[in-house]
């Protein structure tokens, strides 16, 4: 009698793991205070996979596939799969102190032989071996690649392998596919840095110059993308800044983010305010004259990169900004500051001063978040 009990025990718990999805993403939980901090993860039901062993290092807030872990007590560092196993114990690939995280089903890692990057895929196995001397991770099938550089210390340094800050000279950069085949060859000066690889288009007759820019590939096709700073630059002078002119609130209001945060001198901290109650705050005392008087090309106007401060938005509304990581999700959601620096009146002993107003791109266009004055 006790058989068909047995079997059907089995059975329920063969089927409570079927019903599992295979890719489900852990979370990372954390035990201790700062400073001695540990991290494992946990699945959505809260049922512990990975028991909270690591720390330094170890910053995946989401665990899809593969992650690159630090060891606490042990002082070792790898890459973990779900099913735990360990690989690439002698190649985590560290920038700026930081570990690299899952895009794509791919992760960087290096070969601290030959100082060169590739990537392992989402079951840890080797898919680009490592031949580049830096490579950035896969957004919509496609990342950047540096090959031929040469390794210089940037703090002056002779041993390029043990500088404090490592860099390359020369070289040329490459647009490769999930394939490892070069897309783009010998990519000009820097322009790459600002493209939305989501926006890809080949051989499109019309691209749009004023937003888009244009490379040759190996194969003779165009590749356009649109250009993220000049695709905002475009919508500041073409849709906001007419928006604000207007004298009308509500034409401004679908224009700014759910929730904003502003500054002001003196400095005190970053309130934060819902969407209706900061137009209400802040458009006729300074929306309306200081964005409404920006003119393209005035001299006393910059744009600049921004990026998203952690410390500041914390809210859910801005999760989905955030990589894996936690970091800013640039390459999808990219944000830009736009500087206006102003002159003291005539006879007035004050120096000049700036106001900083933070846009970022979200999936229904660029909205304003950040105000500081």
């Amino acid at each position: 009698m006790k058989l068909p009990f047995l079997a059907a025990l089995l059975l329920a718990v063969t089927a409570a793991f079927a019903q599992q999805p295979p890719d489900e993403v852990w979370t990372q939980f954390t035990k201790g205070r700062q400073g001695k901090a540990r991290h494992g993860y946990q699945d959505a039901d809260g049922h512990i996979r990975v028991p909270a062993k690591f720390g330094g290092f170890t910053r995946a807030q989401n665990f899809r596939h593969i992650i690159a872990v630090s060891e606490a007590t042990i002082r070792t560092s790898y890459y973990l799969l779900k099913n735990g196993r360990q690989v690439g114990r002698d190649s985590v690939y560290m920038f700026d102190f930081t570990f690299d995280c899952e895009s794509e089903g791919k992760i960087r890692f290096k070969s601290q032989k030959h100082n060169r990057v590739g990537f392992f895929d989402s079951q840890g196995r080797v898919v680009i071996p490592a031949i580049y001397n830096a490579a950035t991770p896969f957004h919509n099938g496609l990342a950047f690649g540096l090959i031929g550089a040469r390794a210089e210390c940037m703090s002056g340094e002779a041993d390029t392998m043990r500088c404090e800050h490592p860099g390359w000279v020369g070289g040329r950069t490459v647009l490769l596919n999930e394939r490892n085949e070069i897309v783009v060859d010998s990519l000009p000066g820097h322009k790459w840095a600002g493209l939305n690889p989501y926006s890809l288009q080949v051989n499109t007759p019309t691209p749009d110059t004023a937003t888009s820019l244009t490379f040759r590939a190996v194969n003779g096709d165009r590749y356009s993308f649109v250009d993220y700073e000049k695709e905002f630059t475009q919508w500041l002078y073409t849709v906001f800044v007419p928006a604000v002119r207007t004298g009308e609130a509500n034409k401004v209001a679908p224009l700014c983010f759910t929730e904003l945060a502003a500054s002001a001198r003196p400095f005190n901290g970053w309130p934060h305010f819902e969407r209706a109650e900061f137009v209400n705050k802040f458009y006729e005392p300074v929306l309306r004259p200081k964005l409404g008087a920006l003119h393209r090309g005035a001299k006393n106007v910059v744009v600049f990169p921004e990026s998203l401060n952690s410390l500041i938005f914390t809210s859910p509304d801005f999760q989905p900004f955030r990589t894996d990581c936690s970091e800013h999700f640039q390459e999808k959601y990219p944000a830009f500051v736009v500087v206006v620096t102003y002159q003291p009146s005539p006879g007035k002993p004050e120096d000049d001063y700036q106001n900083h107003f933070g846009f970022i791109r979200t999936e229904n266009g660029y909205r304003l978040f950040q105000v500081s004055l």
